[in-house]
């Protein structure tokens, strides 16, 4: 993914933001050549499956604030390891955790108008921006501070992996709903993450919580749902991270699909 022009990386420290998914190429068998018909096989019938068992795991918090501490409304993105596993800048699989709110204030029904254009009647006044690092092999909590210009402080944001980058979209801060803009926590450096504004053209969700976003086909992101400020939504947009320029567009999908939710 390309970035904002007043936020790229210089070319000699910080990579663009990239697509690493694969190419999307129809393989026909070669001419002359039958392709093997494949016998369909039946699929056995399962009953319920048993609940997984959770096992509770003693994190290791060195400093009080590497740990995030209680929360609600943060986002927990899992992120591959970077670099060759025994190198001296190797760090394995960790877990991103961006955001939440600390505190609550206010509520749909009773809040003071909004003090900003679709602003929702809810105030998050212990909203963050704060970013935490969990390494599932060593159980470790560490806080990160990147360079570059951060996401305003939010909670009932969207977080969504792609590579070894954290893409961060809507939610809800202090002075009502956050803005649509897409931000990229790139972690692709070992030790320098970096935050990014991505350039996206033409309209998009608009600004929006409690909605959900995935990375589909390892190409698409797929925002669906959430809330306006005034009401709840059931709409479907989809942004190809392998064509540019970047924009949003709005899916018409066929069937009956889910009420407006969030």
């Amino acid at each position: 993914m390309d970035l904002d022009s007043s936020m790229a990386p210089e070319a000699d420290q910080d990579p663009t933001v990239q697509n690493n998914g694969p190419t999307l190429v129809n393989k026909s068998s070669t001419a002359g050549e039958s392709a093997p018909v494949e016998t369909p096989t039946a699929t056995p019938v399962a009953g319920p499956r048993c609940a997984p068992t959770y096992t509770a795991v003693q994190s290791v918090i060195e400093k009080k604030e590497d740990g995030p501490g209680p929360r609600c409304g943060h986002t927990l993105t899992a992120v591959p390891a970077v670099g060759e596993e025994g190198s001296p800048n190797y760090i394995g699989p960790r877990l991103i955790l961006f955001g939440g709110a600390t505190a609550l204030e206010g509520n749909s029904a009773a809040a003071a108008a909004p003090s900003s254009p679709g602003g929702a009647g809810i105030r998050l006044a212990g909203a963050t921006a704060d970013v935490h690092s969990y390494d599932v092999l060593t159980n470790k909590w560490s806080r990160i501070t990147p360079i570059g210009e951060p996401p305003t402080p939010r909670a009932a944001h969207v977080a969504t992996a792609v590579g070894t980058m954290v893409v961060i979209q809507g939610g809800i801060g202090p002075a009502g709903l956050s803005a649509e803009d897409l931000h990229v926590l790139d972690l692709t450096q070992q030790h320098r993450p970096r935050w990014h504004r991505v350039v996206v053209q033409g309209p998009g969700p608009g600004p929006r919580y409690g909605h959900v976003m995935a990375l589909v086909g390892q190409r698409y992101l797929m925002a669906i749902g959430g809330n306006d400020g005034k009401r709840p939504l059931a709409d479907v947009w989809a942004l190809d991270t392998a064509a540019k320029p970047y924009e949003w567009r709005k899916l018409e999908p066929e069937g009956e699909g889910p009420p407006p939710c969030m």
